[in-house]
């Protein structure tokens, strides 16, 4: 369990002022701002060549009313038309293209990021909300930065660069009229963006968490139904699915009154305006009827950023609302290498399986969970964690497995000074069989693959052997091709930590973790495990955490974790025990 940070008891201006601003995190890659720049200069293009077009197109009817052939204007409202066509349909492409290859590398930089902070440090983010976060929020937020993005940038200043050529070719006073109207709609997207983001952010929440309700309760369905919770849980979930639904309906509803106003009210007073602007300068003679018909048309040109206000809501909000949420967990600090000088760091010495020395252990910078931790393990020897609930026994397991970098102090595991850069290799030198056994849907086989891919048969049978597992499986009609449920359903609780032993056995690794190997088993079961382990620890360091005094008959000794620190003590299992 991931503790939280300690609080401090400072000002709220004085911790501001105390804490240094940290870089903005960038979301987006170079390859797709890259194409967001193509995707921008294509869209305004192709709205001046549209206003190019619908220019050519009223001076052509002009021409016609005033007898003259239109074949000129005809031609250039062809030429462009293409020219929009195309680079409305290459934007497209490239937008649809770059979103596909962001939502990959977001998704594999958000997972990069949570196994580099390590599986200790990821506790803190649920895996409903974080498996959310990486399926539809990825989604989310390639097509808010590609597709939607680039255009609504360009709808900004297309409007801008067609007033121009409408300046240019026809009359500069409606243009100028019409740029006027235009610079408020930039300001009515902000607008509603401020207005409406709390809704996107809630509506964003109550999705993931929902997402992370379920997710617990399929994963902890048996123990709901065993101890009558269900129902309860059932209630929960449906509470939670009604708070989503009306976070939906209020984004929905804030949606529809953007609706409301961009396309019933501004877009009729932008064309209106228009119109009565050409009419008038038509009526002083100022221009032509040709002229006055292309101010007419632009203005429906100029309604492209009105669009962006309606995908806003839907592209928009949601992406930003995901891209904060992927801020949050890139912003989760990698573990810090430890302090002491490399030249420092001793390897041990060549008997020594592992050795911690002078250890301050906290997590994410919290109080200290350990202090002053001093262990010296050989090869060989079995070793057992005892003391009371929550004192801090799997946190010491933790830096023995590389998932915790100590905080303060040194930690030398089979040879290797564990830091932020060798926990991989320090993770490479142990096996842990955790409290919870981690099995999967497949056969017997396929499980203990986990471990060693290349197993062949022979050396499965021999893994089993060891864990006393071997003659059941042998009596299965399967046998090694025997399939197992999710969490080893179709196994006994003995069973199926017996497989997670053999898998441990298969990796061959110098120093086995056991976090409560017989906690969640009946005693025939237990007695099992008990003679399994101490066919396992031949040759082996062990490292046993339990409460129970089974699991520690063949502990050489004993260490007694209270109170913050970790104290070796004499070897009556039983003392030691919970009454």
């Amino acid at each position: 369990m991931a503790h939280p940070p300690a609080s401090r008891d400072l000002p709220a201006d004085r911790a501001t002022a105390r804490r240094p601003r940290r870089p903005a995190i960038r979301i987006g890659s170079a390859a797709g701002r890259r194409a967001n720049v193509v995707v921008f200069v294509l869209s305004c293009l192709a709205s001046v060549t549209q206003a190019g077009v619908l220019i050519a197109i009223g001076r052509a009817v002009g021409d016609i009313i005033a007898g003259m052939p239109p074949n000129r204007y005809l031609f250039i409202a062809t030429y462009c038309a293409a020219g929009s066509a195309l680079a409305h349909f290459v934007a497209q492409a490239i937008a649809r293209e770059a979103a596909a290859n962001e939502e990959s590398r977001l998704r594999h930089r958000v997972l990069a990021h949570l196994l580099a902070i390590g599986p200790a440090r990821a506790t803190r983010v649920r895996t409903g909300a974080t498996v959310s976060t990486l399926t539809d929020g990825a989604e989310r937020v390639a097509l808010y930065r590609q597709t939607f993005l680039p255009q609504a940038v360009a709808s900004g200043l297309a409007p801008a660069l067609v007033v121009l050529l409408l300046g240019i070719v026809a009359d500069p006073v409606p243009a100028v009229t019409l740029g006027i109207a235009v610079v408020a709609i930039p300001a009515l997207i902000g607008g509603f963006q401020r207005l409406f983001r709390r809704s996107s952010a809630d509506s964003r929440r109550q999705r993931t968490e929902l997402a992370a309700r379920y997710l617990d309760a399929i994963q902890g369905l048996t123990t709901l139904v065993l101890t009558g919770a269900a129902r309860r849980t059932e209630d929960s979930l449906r509470a939670a699915g009604e708070a989503n639904r009306r976070a939906v309906m209020r984004l929905l509803a804030g949606n529809q009154v953007v609706i409301l106003v961009t396309d019933g009210l501004f877009s009729l007073l932008l064309v209106g305006g228009a119109i009565v602007s050409a009419l008038l300068r038509l009526r002083a003679g100022a221009i032509g009827v040709g002229d006055a018909l292309a101010v007419a048309l632009v203005a429906y040109v100029l309604l492209e950023p009105l669009d962006q206000v309606g995908a806003f809501f839907y592209v928009g909000m949601g992406g930003l609302a995901n891209q904060r949420a992927m801020r949050g967990i890139l912003g989760l600090p990698l573990p810090t290498a430890n302090p002491e000088p490399a030249a420092t760091r001793g390897t041990g010495q060549p008997d020594e399986a592992f050795r911690l020395t002078d250890l301050t252990l906290a997590w994410d910078q919290a109080t200290p969970v350990l202090t002053g931790v001093d262990l010296v393990a050989r090869r060989g020897e079995q070793i057992a964690l005892v003391g009371p609930s929550g004192a801090g026994k799997s946190t010491l397991l933790s830096v023995l497995a590389g998932e915790l970098i100590p905080q303060a102090g040194r930690a030398v595991v089979a040879g290797v000074g564990l830091t932020w850069a060798t926990r991989d290799a320090v993770r490479a030198r142990s096996a842990l069989v955790a409290q919870t056994t981690w099995l999967f849907t497949g056969s017997i086989a396929d499980n203990l693959r986990l471990a060693a891919p290349e197993a062949d048969e022979p050396a499965m049978w021999r893994a089993l052997e060891t864990a006393n597992l071997a003659d059941e499986v042998r009596l299965m009609p399967a046998g090694l091709d025997t399939e197992v449920g999710e969490r080893g359903v179709g196994l006994s609780g003995g069973q199926a930590q017996r497989v997670a032993l053999a898998r441990a056995v298969l990796a061959d690794r110098e120093l086995l973790l056991l976090d409560e190997p017989t906690s969640q088993v009946d005693l025939a079961s237990e007695a099992a495990i008990v003679a399994a382990l101490a066919t396992i620890g031949a040759g082996r360091t062990v490292v046993t955490v339990s409460h129970r005094a089974g699991a520690l008959i063949a502990a050489d000794r004993l260490v007694r974790v209270a109170d913050g620190h970790a104290t070796e003590v004499g070897d009556d299992t039983a003392a030691w025990l919970p009454a």
